[in-house]
């Protein structure tokens, strides 16, 4: 697997309208393979004021398409091996983790499951999450944990008549890996709903206590 940094260039016209526009980054991500992938995982991330695509991928992407489009032509990021991070997880480690995700619920009605929609206060989004870490073999550690932002994202799918509403959500803070297994398949897979349009992926970095 591979995990893929591509810096957006955000003053330019095409890169201020994908970034409300997810289809049109979702498009560009599956375009950047020769073959059709499984899901990829994506999500924009912001680093000392620079904006970043990541990538993660069981194949190398072609990173040289996506910078032409919302880049930099002269710089087109690059992609590292994944295994060497996936090795290193063992049960008891703990990390700093940043989620971008979809946090939502159902709400029933007489016909069953009834409609999922998103949780829009922070006490749910922890209680989504702090669930969510229950399936995903990791334990939050909670004075550390928060959400940093929540934004919606409308936009329209190309021939599509209604807009479509995603609440992205961001989570930062500290866990403890549970279950080896399942932790790995959370980072390879990601967590809860629209994985298309940006959403859960999770990423990880060593923490010192």
């Amino acid at each position: 697997m591979y995990l893929s940094r591509i810096p957006l260039d955000i003053q330019r016209r095409k890169t201020q309208i994908a970034l409300v526009s997810p289809n049109k980054i979702h498009g560009a991500v599956e375009n950047a393979f020769l073959e059709k992938q499984n899901r990829n995982l994506w999500r924009i991330d912001t680093l000392k004021n620079q904006t970043y695509l990541m990538i993660l991928s069981s194949c190398k992407p072609d990173l040289e398409k996506i910078a032409q489009q919302f880049g930099y032509p002269d710089y087109s990021g690059e992609s590292k091996a994944y295994e060497g991070l996936l090795n290193q997880i063992q049960q008891g480690s703990t990390w700093r983790f940043r989620l971008v995700a979809n946090p939502t619920h159902s709400i029933p009605n007489a016909e069953g499951r009834g409609k999922v929609v998103a949780h829009t206060s922070k006490k749910y989004q922890l209680e989504w999450l702090e669930k969510q870490s229950q399936k995903n073999g990791f334990a939050l550690l909670p004075e550390s944990t928060g959400v940093r932002s929540s934004n919606w994202k409308i936009f329209q799918k190309q021939n599509a008549k209604q807009k479509v509403h995603i609440l992205e959500v961001a989570f930062e803070g500290k866990l403890r890996v549970e279950n080896v297994e399942s932790f790995k398949s959370a980072l390879i897979n990601g967590i809860g709903r629209e994985k298309a349009y940006g959403m859960g992926m999770l990423t990880i970095a060593r923490s010192e206590g």
